[in-house]
């Protein structure tokens, strides 16, 4: 396992440990299989499962909202990924900037350190005279019932993990909320976990096998040199090897690997570590 995911685990379980008794991490266990799902596609629906066991939910997702534009981070739904996808993607395409929460929490952020802020819950309080148009459209047309968020503070964006209610669950009732705050650290610890892992660049599984299988040894280690910007004389030197034949494992590599160019090459390496 990296060590920057065993350390980014360990913060998010600190952060869970620090605020339950003992009896209460039975509650927890199938939240581990989100730590394992940070940073991948899967992580949405291994928290929409571990949230069910805390509060009854339709949907659940995480938005970093950012100076100027808003992203998604991960979604998962249990009967209607479809229509949730489409209304987060119209949500993160502008219509966030509609959402109550997102003015009085994202804007208020950026006027003071992220360190100084502790995650909140907060329930979307609408005004439906005021917002007709955006709770037709995120509530109505959808059949949402409620809203419930963990609203994240960062050093360059705010995240919001919300999860929603249908209409035929009815709206979240003070114990949900009550719940879903008292974990509130612990899931500001996984929504940021899953945030940073995200942003990470990630070496394809296709492409690390070939690196690990495909390459003879040699070529492997020109590669690498390459990579870490060492020359073709200086590689030579290195591997007791003719510049031409540097260049020929290079070529080797280069073409078994599936990439063109120097630049490539040395991201890869950087990657790979």
């Amino acid at each position: 396992m990296p060590l920057f995911l065993e350390r980014d685990q360990s913060i998010a379980l600190k952060a869970m440990s620090a605020h339950m008794n003992p009896r209460d991490f039975a509650d927890v266990l199938p939240f581990s299989n989100c730590l394992r799902a940070a940073g991948t596609d899967d992580f949405g629906d291994s928290l929409i499962e571990a949230l069910a066991g805390l509060v009854e939910i339709e949907h659940c997702v995480i938005v970093n909202v950012k100076p100027r534009h808003a992203e998604i981070s991960a979604l998962a739904s249990r009967h209607a990924r479809g229509v949730a996808a489409r209304l987060t993607e119209a949500y993160v395409g502008g219509r966030y900037r509609e959402d109550p929460l997102v003015r009085e929490f994202a804007h208020a952020q950026a006027q003071q350190a992220p360190q100084s802020v502790m995650p909140t819950v907060r329930s979307l309080m609408l005004n439906r005279d005021a917002n007709a148009e955006y709770y037709e459209r995120f509530f109505v047309e959808p059949g949402i019932a409620d809203k419930l968020s963990v609203i994240v503070p960062g050093a360059d964006h705010t995240s919001f993990l919300s999860v929603y209610r249908s209409t035929a669950m009815g709206r979240f009732s003070e114990r949900d909320k009550a719940c879903v705050a008292a974990f509130a650290d612990f899931l500001a610890a996984l929504a940021s976990t899953h945030t940073r892992l995200r942003a990470r660049p990630n070496v394809s599984r296709e492409v690390s096998i070939k690196w690990h299988t495909a390459l003879s040894e040699r070529e492997r280690s020109v590669a690498t040199l390459l990579g870490q910007g060492e020359t073709a004389k200086t590689v030579g030197v290195m591997l007791a090897l003719s510049p031409a034949s540097v260049i020929t494992y290079k070529q080797r590599a280069l073409a078994k690997l599936g990439i063109g160019t120097q630049r490539e090459l040395v991201a890869l390496t950087a990657l790979l570590g």
